[in-house]
C-alpha cells in the first residue's frame, strides 16, 4: 500500500514538473533572436543581421555552428567567410536552393568529376588578373535557366546571377556560358 502511494506521487511530481523541464529545454536549444547573440556571434554573422530573426531554426542552428568556427580562422579566412555570407545574402530564395542543390550534386558527384573541375578551377586560378579580366569582357553565349527551375541547364553552373562559367585555359577558348534566370521580360 506504501508502495503504491509512493508511486502515485512520483508519477504525479513527474506530471507536475514536465512542462517546466519542457520550456528549459525548448529555451536552450531554439534558436536565439539577433538582440541576444553573443558579440563573437554577432561579428561572425553580421552580414545576416537584417534577416536573422526571420530564418528558420534549422538555418540559424547552421549558421550557428560557423559561428563558432569563425574565431580559429584566420583575418584572411574571416573576411571570405563574411564576403560570401554577403554574397549569400543577396540571392533570392530560389537561387538560395539552387545553390544548395548543386553543391549537393557536386558532393555526389563521381570522383573523376571532382578531379576535374578542380583541375579546371586551379587553371582558371593560375591565370594573370588580366586574362581573368579578358575573359570575363568577351562576349560569351547566354544558357536560358528558368527562374523557378530546381535543375541549372548546365552541370555545376550556380545560381548567383550571371555567373561566368569558363573554359579551362588549355582549350585556349572563350568563356562557355553566363548563367542566368529567365524572365518574363525580355533582355
Amino acid at each position: 500500500m506504501a508502495g503504491r502511494q509512493l508511486l502515485a506521487a512520483l508519477i504525479l511530481l513527474l506530471a507536475l514538473l514536465a512542462p517546466a523541464q519542457a520550456q528549459v529545454l525548448g529555451a536552450a536549444t531554439s534558436p536565439p533572436a539577433w538582440s541576444t547573440l553573443n558579440a563573437q556571434q554577432r561579428t561572425a554573422l553580421a552580414p545576416l543581421s537584417k534577416e536573422w530573426n526571420s530564418l528558420p531554426e534549422t538555418r540559424k542552428q547552421k549558421w550557428l555552428g560557423i559561428a563558432r568556427r569563425y574565431a580559429a580562422l584566420s583575418p584572411v579566412e574571416q573576411a571570405r567567410m563574411q564576403d560570401r555570407m554577403r554574397e549569400w545574402v543577396a540571392l533570392t530564395p530560389a537561387q538560395r536552393d539552387l545553390a544548395r542543390n548543386q553543391y549537393k550534386k557536386l558532393r555526389t558527384a563521381p570522383q573523376e568529376q571532382k578531379i576535374e573541375l578542380s583541375r579546371k578551377w586551379q587553371e582558371y586560378e593560375a591565370l594573370s588578373n588580366e586574362e581573368k579580366e579578358r575573359l570575363q569582357a568577351a562576349p560569351i553565349a547566354r544558357i536560358a535557366v528558368p527562374a523557378n527551375a530546381s535543375q541549372p541547364a548546365a552541370p555545376y553552373a550556380t545560381a548567383v546571377p550571371k555567373l561566368l562559367v569558363q573554359a579551362p585555359p588549355s582549350s585556349k577558348s572563350r568563356p562557355l556560358a553566363v548563367v542566368a534566370p529567365i524572365s518574363s521580360q525580355s533582355p
